[in-house]
């Protein structure tokens, strides 16, 4: 009979549990941070000091309303992602890397065209500030931004991408099935991109649902008012919706429905653009007023620009979604098909 005792194999990477902890308490702080901008925006706009509105086609409560869905959707995000973290789940670690991806990207584009605008953004009237002061405080801004829109999303986005991390998780995960806790069976693990692309349709559906508060859209440079906006942005919420579970489900047709969507609106953006290259103009249409659209014609330059980066955006996006094709079996369409 074999005596000798098992040797206990040591792990190649070291143990990242107690920074996947210190990461998941800064993202839960990360989403206390949201809930607050919530009630300031509450204060803000409802509030006794709230400031008077300059014209625009959106109202106050409908603003606050739209501020809130999106700041109350971050803050689930990084509320599940902390949670998650800090008991080394493998898809905490997963959600965190597409959130810092975005993050990172939207950070970067915001950086840039705020160094853009530099010049325009010290010469805006604010008292009798000298023009010293106003350059001190424009610099703070975008060092400011930068640091919380791409330093902090690329530290993230480090983080959770070494190879220490994902086996600290794996082997939690290993743990927990070994030692038959609930809900920890294995189970074939979604492709981070198509997570990405999961996240990116349930953030539309979201954002168009706040968008049904807006009274006008625009369709291939044609402004649509009331009912028809409603149910522009409503259809197209349902559409991203659907998307986004049936991506999850990896069912090809998620993915057809994102990309025809994506297309739509890539089409139409382009469309408007050439036949409607007065962007003021066009923003009047829609009813935001001439205080309201102050600062662009101060500064004629930063719309070019805005539709320049959302361009560059949506080709992205659609490039993306084309991508992530193949990620879907290829023999549900040819059995669709043949039905």
């Amino acid at each position: 009979m074999d005596s000798r005792l098992p040797v206990a194999v040591p792990s190649p990477y070291k143990s990242r549990r107690g920074w996947l902890i210190a990461f998941g308490v800064i993202e839960i702080l990360i989403g206390c941070t949201f809930l607050l901008m919530i009630l300031f925006s509450v204060i803000a706009f409802l509030g006794p000091w709230a400031a008077p509105m300059p014209s625009s086609p959106v109202s106050p409560h409908a603003l606050m309303a739209l501020m809130g869905l999106h700041y109350g959707l971050l803050a689930a995000m990084f509320f599940a992602g902390g949670i998650g973290s800090i008991r080394c789940k493998n898809w905490a670690r997963i959600l965190m890397l597409v959130i810092s991806w975005l993050w990172l990207g939207v950070g970067v584009l915001t950086t840039i065209i705020l160094a853009l605008i530099f010049p325009t953004l010290i010469q805006q009237p604010t008292g009798n500030l000298p023009l010293g002061v106003r350059h001190a405080m424009v610099v703070g801004m975008i060092a400011f931004v930068a640091v919380v829109m791409a330093l902090l999303p690329a530290t993230f986005l480090f983080f959770y991408s070494r190879p220490s991390v994902r086996a600290t998780c794996l082997a939690q995960k290993a743990a927990q099935v070994a030692t038959g806790v609930a809900g920890a069976s294995p189970a074939p693990g979604l492709p981070v991109p198509l997570v990405i692309l999961v996240v990116l349709q349930g953030f539309s559906a979201f954002s168009m649902l706040g968008a049904l508060l807006v009274p006008a859209a625009v369709l291939f440079g044609v402004v649509v008012r009331g009912t028809g906006a409603f149910l522009v942005f409503l259809t197209q919420s349902v559409l991203s919706g659907y998307a986004a579970w049936a991506i999850f489900r990896q069912k090809l047709i998620g993915w057809q429905i994102a990309l025809f969507t994506t297309s739509f609106w890539v089409i139409s953006w382009l469309v408007s653009s050439f036949r409607r290259p007065n962007l003021l103009q066009l923003l009047r249409e829609m009813g935001f007023g001439d205080e309201a659209l102050r600062f662009y014609e101060q500064s004629p330059h930063a719309l070019p620009l805005i539709w320049m980066v959302s361009s560059v955006v949506v080709i992205a996006l659609l490039v993306f979604i084309l991508y992530t094709r193949k990620f879907f079996p290829a023999e549900e369409g040819l059995t669709n098909a043949a039905r």
